[in-house]
């Protein structure tokens, strides 16, 4: 990298992470510190929360861990026809957010539920209503296996097939080959995929609520709204905060150091299981794909056309979609030129990249009603027109989506040949030009890739839309959360359908082009 271009980089990374990364952090330290004698809940309450919040967080991540593992192990070790498809559509929930789920799991069961009426025949009257501990921590589930199932199929294409065969030449039968050779090489990714279900699962906001199980985030929300004094919301977001830092540093404690592989490993040979372990797997596979994809879409459907069949008005949802586009559309381009300054000081893994590359993940860490809280109080002593403005809300989809696009870019960065830097400058090119027409066309794959990581992610984000949208303005996101509030079934139904219908073929798309992209490169 060009010493210049990497000292204005530098420069511009450090302004970006000053004005729009720490200050949120500073309100949330200094609102916690102010708001820690303020009259929240009760003990008893708080200590119900808690344990709410905690053992959600355990029953998703011990879920999404053993059924997320299996399939990308199914996947990847087998000679099962159709592997990659089934692996696709593993990933499908990847690009919809829990409360979507919630939705279709909301309909689907109960007394008139759509997989009620298709059981009614076999004799099944009623089925359990979608609410409470079992119904969160599936729809969280759905969300955390294709998180799982990615992290450890990547892990297993970079693991030394040398390792297994070892251990089956001296006698070991294949399962327990897997618990003591492959286990403890994938203990990282398994506690980083750990870690990050576990953040998910403590700050999700609208599964929760529409299935009216009670956790800290509905706690705070209830707490902030309709209140002046946001001293009690915030003690509560200081308490989220701190387990979400609890979870940081046990993800750290359990990764350890990271194992050494061999830098040009064959991949592992994939086996035939035999024809009873082959039905076994597509059986599995097919399940996870039913109760994960199939069925939330089905019932959504016949929800929303049952709804429209008996005359109710869904409401502006063209509208709200098109806002919400507008929304994340921003957010990624805006985040994407942000990004690149702070990308292009942590090139080089100094001291100084580090932490320029650190402070906004630990932002992104946060549990987003909490950030949101802090972006609203920050927007309060601005000038009056930033208050729940599209400056604001596309800001703060920045300040926490920041690091979807600083990781995809900083990798590239990285792989960048030098020669190719200073064969430019051989050739009499300045350092701008040289970052221009050099760098950044390397580059622009990896950007393209972060902006849509942070076009989906604002495209789904409920709580901090909920709190700084513009006053008026609805997104597919809110007004899912408010018609499942006010009971408006068949708006839900119709706002999710929007949403899957968007974001699929936009993933589908962009795998496409990345795919072509690979080939041409």
């Amino acid at each position: 990298m060009p010493a210049t271009a990497q000292r204005a980089a530098g420069v511009l990374a450090v302004l970006i992470i000053a004005c729009l990364c720490v200050p949120p952090l500073v309100v949330l330290a200094v609102q916690g510190f102010e708001g820690r004698g303020a009259q929240t809940v009760t003990s008893a309450r708080l200590v119900e929360l808690l344990g709410n919040t905690l053992l959600l967080a355990l029953l998703v991540v011990a879920a999404s861990l053993v059924i997320g593992t299996a399939t990308a192990v199914v996947t990847a070790r087998s000679l099962l026809p159709g592997r990659r498809v089934w692996s696709t559509l593993i990933g499908v929930p990847l690009v919809l957010p829990a409360y979507v789920f919630a939705v279709a799991l909301t309909g689907m069961l109960g007394g008139a539920g759509s997989l009620t009426r298709w059981l009614a025949p076999l004799g099944v009257e009623r089925l359990l209503p979608a609410t409470g501990l079992w119904a969160a921590t599936v729809c969280l589930t759905i969300v955390g296996i294709p998180i799982v199932h990615t992290l450890v199929a990547a892990a297993l294409s970079r693991l030394d097939p040398a390792l297994e065969e070892s251990a089956r030449l001296l006698g070991d039968p294949p399962a327990r080959v897997f618990v003591r050779v492959v286990l403890p090489h994938l203990r990282s990714t398994l506690a980083l995929g750990a870690c990050v279900i576990a953040l998910y699962a403590i700050s999700d906001f609208g599964a929760v609520s529409m299935l009216r199980y009670d956790t800290l985030t509905r706690a705070i929300y209830a707490q902030f709204r309709g209140r002046v004094d946001l001293a009690p919301a915030f003690a509560l977001c200081s308490i989220l905060v701190l387990v979400a830092a609890v979870f940081i540093v046990g993800q750290v404690v359990l990764r350890g150091r990271e194992a050494a592989s061999a830098p040009h490993a064959r991949p592992a040979p994939a086996r035939r299981w035999g024809t009873t372990g082959s039905i076994a797997a597509i059986v599995f596979l097919g399940i996870v794909v039913l109760a994960s994809s199939l069925l939330p879409i089905a019932t959504l459907a016949t929800w929303a056309l049952n709804g429209l069949a008996s005359g109710a008005q869904p409401g502006p949802v063209l509208v709200e979609a098109g806002n919400a586009l507008l929304y994340a559309l921003l957010a990624s381009v805006v985040t994407t030129l942000l990004a690149l300054p702070i990308a292009l000081a942590a090139r080089r893994r100094s001291r100084f990249g580090r932490v320029v590359e650190g402070v906004p993940w630990v932002t992104h860490a946060l549990p987003h009603l909490a950030v949101g809280l802090a972006i609203l109080v920050l927007s309060l002593a601005l000038p009056a027109a930033l208050y729940q403005s599209t400056t604001t809300l596309v800001l703060a989809y920045a300040v926490l989506f920041l690091p979807l696009s600083v990781g995809a870019m900083s990798t590239a960065l990285r792989r960048v040949d030098g020669r190719l830097l200073d064969a430019s400058r051989t050739l009499g090119r300045s350092d701008a030009s040289t970052l221009v027409r050099v760098v950044l066309p390397l580059v622009r794959p990896a950007a393209l890739t972060g902006a849509v990581l942070v076009f989906f992610a604002a495209f789904h984000e409920l709580p901090v839309t909920l709190l700084l949208r513009p006053t008026g303005t609805e997104t597919l996101a809110v007004r899912l959360w408010g018609a499942m509030v006010e009971g408006q079934y068949t708006t839900a139904s119709i706002a999710a359908l929007l949403m899957v219908a968007i974001s699929v073929p936009l993933l589908a798309l962009h795998a496409r082009v990345a795919a072509r992209a690979a080939v041409a490169a």
